[in-house]
């Protein structure tokens, strides 16, 4: 608002004042529009300075249902996983051209593809072991008196469906070159061939006359040692038509679980494994029984699978009778002196004190 200096006009002035009168008035109009301006500005500041801060509002969040939520997209390209079934003998598993195709021999015609699950082979090895320890092995022979050390071999007729039995004598059944004529306990006539002379681990064939195959289970063998009757040993070996798929993984879950029992032991006495090291154990538990011999000279997928088929078979017994020419002994083929350092090296562990029944123990000896 502008102040004016309005002079009443009854008020009278002297005619030289007017001059005076008007430079006044000039005056006064000039600093009242200054301090109109002045004013204003301070009134704007403080207006300004007063009024309250706009403080910026917090974006609401946004509550996301896990089960309203879109699904999730697969990548474009899968991710591979490695595949642990592992490659049997008969398997036809082996990649096209792949260099180990024509390593694995052709599946026995003469079988038919006659193949028993691993729980009818069970059932069959139990059936002739408890026939073979009730009848005597000079009872069971067609001839009556088997002179020297004999074999026993229980085999599964497939046109019968029954369990029948040969007798051999051990330098026959051990014989590597060549066939055997026997008989079965039916009076049958066979040709039996041994595949690997491995002692009680030896794999064999029978055939009849009219050249159907048969299939071998359980082997009775004596076990002799300096010229001395020790015990007789009820051993399954790796005969054609018991290494199937199903006994291979058998076997790998056999030596898992014995693996895992021995860890579990140890963890209770305060000492840790590490998975890595269970991998190895695994792994010697295979390797350490492989002939360097068919090492050179087979397909070693197929090896390994033997080896399996043995624990799956045998479990508790495999390898009982296994000892090397350093004395080396058991599932994992220690010898007495490593035992030994072993054992005073922790004696926390209560490990058995007779080298031979803990080695033949897979747990203690694990």
């Amino acid at each position: 608002m502008r102040e004016s200096l309005d002079i009443p006009a009854s008020f009278a002035v002297p005619h030289f004042f007017y001059p005076l009168v008007s430079r006044l008035k000039k005056l006064v109009m000039k600093k009242s529009y200054s301090f109109a301006l002045f004013v204003f500005g301070f009134g704007s500041v403080s207006a300004f300075a007063q009024s309250p801060e706009i403080e910026p509002r917090p974006t609401p969040a946004k509550i996301i249902i896990t089960n309203t939520m879109p699904p999730i997209k697969p990548a474009s390209t899968p991710i591979p996983k490695a595949s642990q079934t592992p490659i049997v003998v008969g398997s036809q598993n082996i990649p096209a051209g792949s260099s180990l195709e024509k390593a694995v021999p052709p599946v026995n015609p003469s079988l038919n593809n006659r193949m028993l699950s691993f729980g009818q082979m069970k059932s069959r090895i139990a059936e002739a072991k408890r026939q073979m320890m009730t009848r005597p092995l000079t009872i069971a022979s067609i001839e009556g008196v088997v002179k020297g050390e004999s074999v026993r071999i229980a085999f599964l007729d497939w046109k019968t469906n029954q369990i029948d039995y040969a007798i051999m004598f051990k330098e026959d059944f051990l014989a590597k070159d060549g066939e055997r004529r026997t008989f079965s306990q039916n009076g049958k006539p066979l040709t039996a061939r041994t595949i690997r002379a491995n002692g009680v681990n030896t794999p064999i064939t029978l055939t009849d006359d009219e050249g159907d195959v048969k299939l071998p289970l359980l082997v009775q063998y004596p076990v002799v040692r300096e010229g001395k009757y020790i015990e007789t040993a009820y051993y399954m070996s790796t005969h054609p038509g018991l290494v199937t798929p199903e006994v291979v993984n058998a076997g790998r879950y056999y030596v898992r679980n014995v693996l895992e029992i021995a860890r579990g032991k140890l963890r209770e006495k305060g000492i840790a494994i590490q998975p890595k090291v269970m991998d190895i154990a695994e792994r010697l538990a295979a390797v350490e029984h492989v002939d360097h011999l068919r090492f050179r000279t087979e397909y070693h997928p197929n090896i390994y699978n033997d080896v399996y088929t043995l624990f799956a078979l045998n479990e508790g017994q495999t390898y009982r009778y296994s000892v090397s020419s350093a004395g080396a002994g058991g599932m994992v083929q220690m010898i007495p002196s490593t035992y030994r350092m072993v054992r005073s090296q922790y004696p926390q562990v209560p490990l058995m004190p007779d080298f031979v029944e803990g080695m033949r123990n897979h747990v203690n000896a694990s």
